[in-house]
């Protein structure tokens, strides 16, 4: 069924065209069971999904114009640029397709924001390789990113490597294709599969700037403000300091180009040794990002985070915090001395919906005073609408 369902899309089947829709999907998202192994029955409405995917995009960019909003972020399908993965060239229609509407956009006058790795990588790669379990994707990824880079190269600017990097830790499947076996050491994979994936992207953006060295690259991480740091309680903040330390891992190593002494610590204690080369630490000193981009759903750990926003095909249960935001921007501009991008929030942009309208201006309230009070440097704003969600 699925098959059938991408026909005529002229795109390989990626990792989320197989999540499933009922009560299994979060088994599969965590890795816990393999999508073959969830019934039939749990796909019978994923083709609502698809069909958004299809959607008319050009009344978004009419009212961005309307609104004097100048970026429009855009995710690129890998399997829809090779569809198996290994192919030695890329789908001419492919890159087609994408031309079409990064046209679109910049005849309004409108920035397109391009992230690469949004949740989904060719299937193939997952059956074959066990996904970002192998040390082969970095090559792949590599290739990937050269085709669009040198295709796109006059045309977009701004680039995502991977969408919420520390997807990875709490959604395995999401995040990097992983799915564990009765033997697997959970926590090695998990890490190994992240060093995989942050060489992909150091290797990635040192290709970008050979290709053209305007172009400016992000990561990325979903972030949250943990007020139990605010607490007297001493171990209350220590054990907010750790978990917050695990969710910036992805992006201290991006910026700063190493991993810091507390990670190496960590791996010692658990006995896991990685599969680190020599030449992957100079790949990471050399391709570090130039902004860091993030999305912000709620004052709450990432766990709960992650869970309520895919597990549930739903929008987030608690509601945003803008002046969470606020505190956030300044904590991570205060950490690493980067311009940010905020890339996503949950804020439902629903005609009928004024207390998302509501949430929507108060956001860029806190926003506009994190700015012109706290002196944070700011590339941009791009809300995520749910619409945009098709997996």
């Amino acid at each position: 069924m699925i098959r059938n369902m991408m026909s005529n899309s002229n795109k390989g089947l990626g990792t989320t065209d197989v999540l499933p829709v009922d009560q299994s999907r979060i088994e599969v998202l965590n890795g816990t069971v393999d999508y073959k192994n969830v019934p039939l029955g749990s796909y019978d409405i994923l083709g609502r999904f698809a069909s958004v995917a299809q959607r008319d995009y050009t009344e978004e960019l009419n009212l961005i114009q309307s609104m004097g909003f100048n970026a429009y972020r855009i995710s690129i399908s890998w399997a829809r640029i090779f569809p198996n993965g290994e192919e030695l060239q890329p789908s001419e229609e492919g890159l087609k397709y994408y031309e079409a509407i990064i046209d679109d956009v910049l005849e309004k006058d409108i920035e397109p924001i391009v992230t690469l790795s949004h949740f989904d990588l060719p299937l193939n790669l997952y059956e074959k390789y066990g996904a970002w379990k192998s040390r082969k994707m970095i090559e792949l990824f590599e290739r990937y990113a050269e085709a669009v880079f040198q295709y796109f190269k006059d045309k977009v600017k701004y680039w995502i490597t991977f969408n919420e990097f520390n997807v990875l830790h709490h959604l395995p499947f999401l995040g990097g294709g992983l799915s564990f076996g009765a033997d697997d050491n959970q926590e090695q994979v998990i890490w190994q599969a992240a060093h995989y994936q942050l060489v992909a992207s150091a290797r990635a953006i040192k290709l970008g700037k050979t290709i053209n060295p305007e172009f400016q690259f992000g990561g990325m991480m979903v972030v949250s403000k943990n007020y139990s740091q605010q607490t007297e309680n001493a171990i209350d903040v220590m054990e907010a300091e750790v978990k917050d330390r695990e969710n910036y891992l992805f992006t201290d190593v991006q910026v700063r180009g190493y991993y810091p002494n507390h990670f190496l610590r960590r791996l010692e204690r658990d006995q896991i040794a990685l599969d680190i080369e020599n030449d992957d630490l100079f790949v990471l000193r050399d391709g570090k990002i130039d902004f860091v981009s993030f999305s912000y759903y709620a004052s709450s750990n990432s766990q709960e985070v992650f869970i309520n926003k895919y597990a549930s095909n739903g929008q987030n249960q608690n509601r945003i915090d803008s002046v969470g935001l606020r505190l956030v921007m300044n904590n991570l501009y205060d950490r690493y001395q980067k311009p940010l991008f905020v890339v996503e929030d949950d804020v439902v942009l629903d005609d009928s919906n004024s207390v998302a309208t509501e949430e929507l201006k108060t956001n860029i309230q806190e926003i506009v005073k994190t700015v012109e009070y706290d002196g944070v440097e700011l590339l941009g704003y791009t809300p995520l609408t749910w619409t945009e969600l098709n997996f």
